[in-house]
């Protein structure tokens, strides 16, 4: 066994085992259990670091009450998210809770840095920030809807005697976001919460032939689900995670139990995609070897009017597959979010594609398809 994927299994079986209650099945808040956090992360092939500086850590019974929030634990650090990609897991800090039910978790992001230095050997010029690979500095500002912490909807229930551990699964590609007339970035937090008492493993290698094949460092894998009914359009494919594979091609994904179109792309090959059934508490292996593509054409994106730094648009292209389904489904290759007027390109095979493109400054998502033929430039133009 690839001694990496020995790593990953041990260490989603310790994670399992942590969220194991240890006596009681109670539900009723009259005892303790503990609370465990951790944070982890999705590879980015665009930053050297993206640093994030986290105050503390809190969760809320209530699922709509803003009062009534508990502090986990205090962090005041600030932190690379890209040391925490290939399953690396960040302690936030463990504290008994009452038992009971509970409905939200809420990451507070701290105004000032840690006197630590970064990846450059210089001292932190910002609370969050991104270095670039050419090891340019862009400050990193949190939309005012994040302004009093990070929120997000998650249901647990603590145990009496119990230990639980959440993992708040950070996705960089989709949270800095570039742009605006000022040219300034923002931190548009993508964060799944995860209870490990739930999940369920999926990993494996990425290679350009069949064995020995070359390792495909920076390709995507995202697990997702197609609902055809669904009427806005953005809704019919649904990410649930995504990753990019290591310099040994290797990736590691954690979801829910279900079942999902496990999909697997990169610039220069054939998009591929399995259907699986992940089991909680277990790691299923998948191996890709993608076929190269030589001739390929351009979708060009255009943006027209954005007028204020906050606002972003998402394009989401995606193509028909059958997947180990028996019928034609869609699944997502692609997605990136835009917060600058501008003409993006994205190469792409030759072959029919949907293009998607929703955000709260547009009215309503836009949605159709684009051919794209070799050596030739398709526009998908988005007026805001």
């Amino acid at each position: 066994m690839n001694p990496r994927f020995a790593f990953i299994l041990a260490a989603l079986a310790f994670v399992a085992l942590t969220g194991c209650s240890s006596s009681s099945d109670s539900t009723s808040s009259s005892g303790f259990g503990d609370l465990t956090v951790n944070l982890t992360d999705a590879p980015s092939p665009d930053y050297k670091a993206v640093y994030i500086s986290v105050n503390q850590v809190e969760v809320n019974r209530s699922a709509t009450d803003e009062n009534g929030w508990q502090v986990v634990d205090i962090v005041n650090e600030t932190i690379n998210l890209l040391d925490l990609t290939g399953g690396i897991l960040k302690s936030l800090g463990t504290r008994e809770m009452p038992a009971g039910e509970y409905n939200q978790v809420r990451l507070v992001l701290a105004s000032a840095p840690d006197g630590e230095n970064n990846i450059l050997g210089t001292v932190h010029p910002f609370a969050n920030y991104a270095v670039e690979l050419d090891d340019s500095i862009h400050e990193l500002k949190i939309p005012s809807e994040d302004s009093n912490g990070v929120t997000r909807a998650k249901q647990f229930i603590i145990d009496t005697n119990a230990n639980v551990v959440l993992i708040l699964d950070f996705d960089v590609m989709k949270s800095v976001v570039q742009g605006g007339d000022t040219g300034q970035w923002f931190l548009k937090s993508v964060i799944e919460v995860l209870d490990t008492r739930e999940i369920a493993g999926i990993t494996g290698s990425v290679t350009d032939s069949p064995t020995p094949g070359t390792a495909q460092q920076g390709t995507r894998v995202s697990v997702q689900t197609y609902d055809g009914f669904a009427i806005d359009p953005k809704d019919r494919v649904i990410n649930h995670a995504s990753t990019l594979t290591d310099a040994a091609g290797s990736y590691i994904l954690r979801v829910p139990e279900s079942t999902y179109n496990l999909v697997v792309y990169k610039d220069g090959f054939n998009s591929s995609c399995r259907r699986v059934t992940p089991l909680t508490g277990n790691t299923l292996i998948e191996d890709f070897a993608l076929t190269s593509v030589t001739a390929r054409g351009t979708l060009r994106v255009r943006v027209n009017g954005i007028s204020q730094d906050e606002e972003s648009v998402t394009v989401s292209v995606r193509r028909d597959t059958l997947c180990g389904t028996g019928t034609l489904i869609f699944v997502e290759l692609i997605s990136e979010s835009y917060a600058a007027d501008g003409d993006y390109d994205i190469l792409l095979p030759l072959n029919t594609y949907t293009v998607v493109a929703y955000g709260d400054t547009l009215s309503r998502t836009l949605s159709d398809t684009r051919e794209i033929t070799s050596g030739g430039i398709k526009i998908f133009e988005i007026n805001l």
